[in-house]
């Protein structure tokens, strides 16, 4: 019999449609970290615009990171440390570009809300440049990738 693998303490998620350029930034930004040695209760997961599966992943853990991106129309490349609290109250701020947005999410985990799942839960958000066909980064955000990796990192090191 197998031994079961126990959970990480940290799950760093990447959500976004990387066919559609800026949009896809959170699966980059895992591609990215998957060449980063880090520590060793790290988990990454590429869920792409599968945004709900992340409520699959989401018990045992202490920590979530969600990297997506989010138009809230200020300067392209913007980095924000989003909590569920500041996502709830500035909804209307900050849209998600999935037909199931984070915020959506969010909502079903808090309603899921036990000891199982009662993980802090942080969102870093872009601002994309270019929303448009094609799998590369904008140049923008290509030059922001080292300042959102180290955003979690700085994540990782709290948690």
């Amino acid at each position: 019999m197998k031994k079961q693998e126990k959970l990480k303490d940290i799950l760093i998620v990447g959500v976004g449609n990387i066919l559609l350029g800026d949009e896809g930034i959170g699966v980059h930004v895992i591609r990215k970290l998957q060449k980063i040695n880090l520590p060793d209760n790290v988990e990454l997961l590429d869920i792409g615009v599968d945004s709900f599966s992340l409520i699959l992943h989401a018990s045992g853990r202490k920590k979530i990171i969600i990297i997506d991106a989010v138009k809230s129309g200020s300067d392209a490349g913007n980095v924000y440390r989003l909590s569920t609290n500041e996502i709830e109250r500035e909804k209307d701020k900050f849209l998600s570009l999935h037909q199931i947005g984070i915020g959506d999410i969010l909502t079903y985990l808090a309603l899921l809300q036990t000891k199982a799942v009662s993980a802090e839960i942080v969102i870093i958000g872009i601002e994309p440049s270019e929303i448009k066909w094609g799998i590369e980064l904008s140049p923008c955000l290509k030059e922001k990738m080292p300042q959102i990796i180290n955003a979690i990192l700085k994540e990782i090191s709290l948690g």
